[in-house]
């Protein structure tokens, strides 16, 4: 706990005197005690000895304990960590780095004597190609043009590169910052010589399990040794340093104790100082040195976003080059071919799917798209045999199109929310492509990251054996993160992963790779282009009498990209680049298909600069685009999602109509329908089907926490003071900005849910997740719910929100963790926390939003959940403005009665003017009805969704103080009936047993059944709608 229960942060080198006492520490404030309490907000009046009860006692006890639940209080002898109102009062910015010495900061400015470490796992990609093309033959590659303005403009297809060229030198310069950050002063390393040929330093690195700094093995990190007398105190009076700047390389990376073991070439005992004279052989093999420790940006990450920006280019102005002079060129060719009455095929004309293929892919127009004239059911059309007979309707009309190739040339979108099963469809798409497609031989398999990598691989060999799948993985990457069962599907040397032989790397049906590992395929020249221009030479001179073929056939057959969203674009043009048609030849006998997977409501790209296009993914830009966006069954325009098969028959009146590029999968097979219910109207437009298992999602029904509430989700108004972390007693040297804001009663609030669920023996501990936007919060949770007066859970799973992308858990404790309105809008800023912010214009009419990614953070944190959401936060705080901003416009709504209810003498002007605020109020009413929650207040009506259905906690166990009921002085914050509780209604319109409340002036009855209606402790039969 000392690590939460810091003084407030000061510099060590200037004297802070407190001009009120004289005194030259700034005060402490005395923490208030607080009295035990239970989850229920009861006083605790058991007589348990220190702790909590222990579950081997008695059968008495154990009683004891299922009734009332003791939760030990936060230790009364610690001070607060940083009181951040204090701060701020007295002009400190609380969000300022630690303070660092002068003396320290300036030897990382000295020159000295570079020993470089080199890389172990490279790649010579020139030696891999001339073992197995003629260099000769290959196409020349396109030079890079830079940008003569380095403004940035709005991406079109003429400033394609200078556009991502400008944004990628953007966050190189941001990433360099952000690192930096990372940079640890005077900090303890082990140096070990167990390997004289290869000396190793093991260091700790703060924030390294949550990939603050993101290091992977042979990234290259400086070290400089500095020198300390006998008292620990830095030399002055010498060089304070060795002289010898060591880039070193990580070996290893344990994330799980935050270790990370260093390469140092160069160093020895007497470079390091480490013996002197009078010391006699052997000498010992370990010894503790301090190091100024610097994070390079690996380049690695971001070489080939730029090298391949150049291809993009090349094509998309032969493109535009093309389309300038079509007619022209057919005039031309129209001419020739009357004089010499017939026309030999040239091997470099220009194709018209090869030249416009990437700039269809990358701008697809309606031009693009295919049109359905006729009444032809295409679902019931093809009849080919499924690999995985479970599909649903959405799912089969997403692998249908994509075999039958109806919707034209451009990428095929699947728009997948969370628990839809996107990446069980994008398995059914490659297997089909790959057994039952003529013309697809070979297809490349990508995602952003190598763990959603390695589950495509890993599904995919339930079906295909060792010769038919490749796993491909960079050389740098641990063999230790790959499943086991997964390895045997990947090529090693020298148990390092290398590219397979030319021979064998061409013989498998399918490759996956992450999109950053597909730049292998791009450098060893194993493109589509570069493939056929080899192949096609060679005939040439081979056999040059022949003509040459009419159709040219391409190695790669289609890309597959799953969890695109979450891919910068640049990062996905390198694997789109490798099956792009060559530019010239003849049209392809069969053109690559590019589908991509994805949800763009959940996290985007990750970047070190807080608010940048590359946050918008290729995914997400995509489906911005017209084609998409203004489709008739598009998400944002359908108007019922239920019965599904609705959104695909169409009347004869419609046609002809352009064919959907896209699918929208609706039918959610993880969360209960409450769970789900304010997600789908928040984020995806009201239209997702509940379809978890009855029993599974209804496991939670005799859990006492619910008191009798009918549905498995419950919001705790928690107003227990939030606190800034302060620089960490085990780690001083380090510049990083803190951990962020944590809440000690949140976190034993969340730790005494946890333990409540588990001994309850409905749950396992494996089922339960806590998760916080903040770091410092997660640590807390972490070392208290470890702690012996929790149980010592390890296996309930604490992290930050980011890191449960794509996981799902059975319940899950959400902890907003801020509790004070102060700061707010700074943590949005930095893109802090799971409080959206709202839109506001721009000078042109363009909206901007307040935080960035933070409302996709949300997005993920509510739909984890299976069959329990229990969420931990200050009401006061997560409505906002929302309350206020609702009476103004019922001031305002009511203003405008008053004006239409005037006597027939106020006409004119003034019933025109009633006319026009009249019309306003109806327009504004319908544009939002059926659409995606007004962003801004998204806590606000999940909070109205929790005191509608009465899911709220009954007490605070901090304050004691009853929570507030399902309205607050009778009209509590209305919010917008979700599609789920409208059917609820609509299945029961004369209420039963259920209770009244009002919604928009209109009295409904609902079959919710409020908590102090009912006190049974059992759910009802609610999920058989």
């Amino acid at each position: 706990m000392s690590f939460f229960t810091l003084p407030p942060k000061q510099s060590k080198a200037l004297r802070i005197v407190n001009p009120e006492t004289g005194q030259d520490t700034l005060p402490v404030p005395t923490p208030k005690p607080t009295t035990p309490t239970n989850i229920v907000g009861q006083t605790v009046t058991a007589k348990f000895k220190d702790g909590a009860p222990n579950p081997k006692k008695s059968a008495k006890a154990k009683a004891k304990l299922a009734e009332v639940l003791w939760v030990p209080p936060p230790p009364g002898d610690t001070p607060p960590a940083f009181d951040a109102d204090e701060q701020y009062a007295r002009g400190f910015d609380v969000y300022a780095p630690p303070f660092v010495p002068a003396a320290l900061k300036q030897i990382n400015e000295y020159a000295g004597t570079a020993v470089d470490t080199f890389p172990k796992t490279l790649i010579d990609y020139l030696q891999y190609i001339s073992g197995i093309l003629p260099t000769s033959l290959l196409p020349a590659l396109p030079r890079p043009k830079f940008a003569d303005n380095p403004s940035l403009q709005n991406l079109s297809p003429q400033c394609y590169a200078k556009y991502f060229r400008s944004l990628i030198e953007v966050e190189l310069g941001y990433q360099r910052k952000e690192n930096a950050s990372y940079s640890l002063y005077g900090h303890t390393g082990i140096l070990k010589f167990n390997d004289p040929n290869e000396p190793t330093v093991t260091i700790t690195v703060p924030g390294l399990r949550e990939n603050t700094p993101n290091v992977e093995v042979d990234d290259e990190v400086q070290l400089r040794q500095l020198r300390f007398d006998y008292g620990g105190h830095l030399e002055s009076n010498l060089f304070p340093w060795t002289g010898y700047i060591y880039n070193a390389r990580v070996s290893a990376v344990v994330r799980a104790t935050e270790t990370l073991v260093l390469r140092v070439g160069g160093i020895t005992y007497h470079t390091a100082e480490v013996v002197t004279p009078t010391m006699i052989p052997p000498w010992p093999t370990e010894f503790l040195v301090k190091f100024n420790i610097v994070f390079f940006v690996p380049m690695v990450r971001y070489t080939p976003m730029i090298d391949v920006l150049p291809h993009v280019t090349e094509s998309l102005d032969l493109a535009e080059h093309f389309l300038k002079n079509d007619f022209d060129a057919l005039d031309s060719f129209i001419d020739e071919v009357t004089r010499n009455g017939s026309k030999r095929p040239n091997p470099d004309a220009l194709s018209t799917t090869n030249v416009y293929w990437k700039q269809s892919m990358l701008f697809p127009t309606e031009a693009d798209c295919s049109s359905q004239t006729n009444m032809v059911n295409w679902l019931e059309h093809y009849n080919g045999s499924r690999f995985d007979e479970s599909l649903n309707y959405e799912q089969r009309i997403a692998v249908d199109s994509v075999i039958c190739q109806n919707y034209g040339t451009m990428p095929y979108l699947i728009s997948g929310p969370p628990g839809t099963g996107k990446t069980k469809t994008m398995i059914e798409i490659a297997l089909q492509l790959v057994r039952n497609v003529p013309d697809v031989s070979h297809i490349l398999v990508c995602a952003p990251s190598e763990p959603a990598s390695d589950t495509l691989a890993d599904r995919l060999s339930k079906s295909m054996n060792r010769n038919e799948l490749l796993r491909l993985n960079r050389p740098t990457r641990d063999s230790r993160e790959v499943l086991t069962t997964l390895l045997p599907y990947c090529y090693m040397q020298n148990d390092v992963f290398a590219l397979p032989p030319f021979a064998q790397l061409m013989s498998y049906r399918i490759i996956v790779t992450s999109c950053r590992d597909a730049s292998m395929l791009m450098y060893a020249r194993l493109t589509n282009s570069d493939l056929y221009t080899v192949s096609s030479t060679l005939h040439q001179q081979i056999h040059p009498t022949l003509p040459p073929p009419t159709k040219a056939r391409l190695h790669w057959g289609a890309l597959l990209i799953d969890e695109a969203a979450q891919a910068m674009e640049p990062e996905a043009l390198t694997p789109l680049h490798v099956v792009s048609p060559p530019l010239k030849g003849p049209e392809p006998l069969f053109t690559p298909l590019v589908i991509m997977a994805g949800d763009e409501q959940q996290l985007n790209p990750r970047t070190s600069c807080p608010s940048t296009p590359l946050q918008q993914s290729l995914f997400a830009r995509l489906f911005k685009r017209p084609v998409y966006a203004n489709h008739p069954l598009a998400r944002r325009l359908a108007k019922d999602a239920q019965p599904p098969k609705q959104q695909y028959q169409l009347h004869p009146d419609l046609l002809p109509i352009l064919r959907p590029p896209f699918t929208n999968l609706i039918r959610n097979y993880r969360s209960h329908p409450a769970i789900l219910a304010m997600p789908s109207k928040l984020f995806y437009f009201d239209t997702l089907v509940a379809e978890a298992d009855t029993h599974e999602r209804n496991r939670l029904s005799s859990w006492s926490g619910w008191r009798g509430r009918r549905w498995p989700i419950l919001f705790h108004d928690n107003p227990s003071p939030d606190d800034l972390e302060a620089p960490s007693p085990d780690s001083p040297s380090s510049t990083a900005t803190t951990g962020g804001w944590f809440n000690v009663g949140e976190a034993h609030l969340a730790c005494q849910y946890a333990l409540s669920l588990f001994r309850s023996g409905l749950v396992k501990q494996r089922e339960i997740c806590i998760m916080s936007p903040f770091k410092a919060q997660v640590r807390l949770i972490r070392s208290l719910i470890r702690g012996e007066q929790y149980g010592m859970m390890w296996e309930v799973n604490v992290g930050p929100t980011e890191a449960f992308q794509g996981l799902e858990h059975g319940v899950v404790i959400l902890c907003v963790t801020r509790s004070r309105k102060r700061f707010v809008e700074r943590d949005r800023g930095l893109g802090w926390g799971v409080l959206p912010g709202g839109v506001k214009r721009g000078g042109k009419g363009e909206q901007e939003r307040v935080g960035g990614g933070i409302r996709n953070k949300l997005n993920v944190a509510l739909t984890r959940a299976k069959f329990g959401l229990i969420v931990l936060g200050s009401r006061e705080v997560m409505m906002g403005d929302a309350e206020k901003e609702e009476e103004d416009s019922d001031e305002e709504e009511d203003d405008d009665d008053d004006d239409e209810s005037r006597g027939e003498e106020d006409t004119g002007g003034e019933e025109e003017e009633g006319g026009k605020k009249k019309a306003k109020k109806e327009k504004g009413t319908s544009s939002t009805q059926g659409t995606r929650g007004e962003e801004g207040t998204e806590w606000a009506q999940i909070i109205a969704f929790c005191e509608r259905n009465g899911c709220i906690a009954d007490s605070n166990p901090l304050s004691g103080s009853p929570q507030r009921s399902q309205t607050q002085n009778g009209e509590g914050w209305r919010g917008e009936l979700t599609k789920w509780e409208t059917d609820i209604l609509l299945s029961n319109p004369h209420g039963g047993r259920g209770s009244h409340y009002r919604h928009g002036g209109n009295t409904f009855t609902s079959d919710v059944t409020s908590a102090s209606a009912s006190r049974t402790g059992e759910c009802s039969d609610v999920d058989e709608f």
